[in-house]
């Protein structure tokens, strides 16, 4: 008479149903760190991303963040704001990776380098990239003598400074004309030439202070002209990228004008700007100078 163990027979049944769980586990791990989606324990940046987890990080969920677009420094942005300007977990977890192992970013072109960073991306963020003066090269941050007086670092000479009501005018000087002004060097001078071209031009010596840091005591020796004329956007034909790259303007202001001309057609005046919602008092103040309407 054969002896029959039932007990051994479920055995095999349990040992064959985990089995079957641990390979579908790794099936599904190996299919998450294929598409970039790997979120191991041990990484210095995973608890932070895995701590801010947005609608979309689960399996088989869809991505509901609602993309922001701001003015962010990629060497201190943290996971949530990254998160919020519409770049991927596996991006973040890039980024965090890179200044983990003491990258940095030295300027906006550095961020080109963020692992799968497709040409939409770029070209909506790259307008909104600020990199902190202590991130910048050397060769572009101003140095001071043990006086403090501040040195042009390209032409390794002291320009000499206006005194009395001398004065320049930020909207006609060059970058050694801009070096002149008390509190004011190439570092500087370089960031006034770049906000000037962003903008179009200045319409107010205080436009000045919207650069990170500006010395305000060096408003004192600037004047703001109206030759050149300001470079004015058209709001009637131009693209939403282009309009969307002036510092006023931005993402959303620069859709809902498009929109509106899909829906409504052209716009009169800027009397038309009130009804928009991304469009405040002080917005339209703003950019009042730099729009038209042809």
């Amino acid at each position: 008479m054969s002896s029959h163990n039932p007990y051994g027979r479920h055995l095999r049944y349990i040992y064959i149903l985990l089995a079957v769980i641990v390979c579908v586990a790794a099936l599904i791990m190996l299919s998450d760190y294929r598409n970039g989606n790997k979120n191991s324990a041990d990484e210095v940046f995973g608890d932070i991303v895995r701590g801010n987890k947005t609608p979309g990080e689960g399996y088989y969920a869809t991505d509901e963040r609602k993309v922001e677009t701001f003015s962010f420094d990629p060497n201190e942005a943290d996971s949530s704001q990254l998160l919020r300007l519409g770049l991927a977990p596996f991006q973040v977890r890039s980024i965090y990776r890179f200044r983990a192992k003491g990258g940095v970013f030295s300027t906006p072109d550095d961020f080109r380098r963020v692992y799968r960073l497709t040409n939409g991306q770029w070209e909506r963020l790259a307008p909104y990239i600020v990199i902190g003066r202590k991130y910048q090269l050397v060769s572009v941050q101003p140095k001071r003598d043990s006086a403090g007086i501040v040195r042009d670092s390209i032409r390794g000479t002291f320009p000499q400074k206006i005194k009395g009501d001398e004065t320049v005018d930020v909207n006609t000087a060059d970058s050694a004309m801009l070096c002149r002004i008390p509190g004011i060097g190439q570092y500087y001078a370089s960031r006034i030439v770049r906000y000037r071209n962003r903008l179009g031009g200045f319409v107010s010596a205080e436009q000045l202070l919207e650069i990170e840091d500006f010395p305000a005591d060096a408003l004192a020796w600037i004047t703001v002209s109206s030759a050149p004329a300001i470079q004015k956007l058209d709001v009637n034909h131009l693209s939403e990228r282009k309009m969307m790259k002036h510092p006023y303007m931005g993402y959303y202001r620069a859709s809902e004008i498009a929109a509106y001309r899909r829906i409504h057609g052209r716009l009169d005046n800027i009397q038309a700007l009130y009804g928009l919602q991304h469009f405040s008092e002080s917005d339209i103040q703003r950019l009042a100078p730099y729009i038209e309407f042809k």
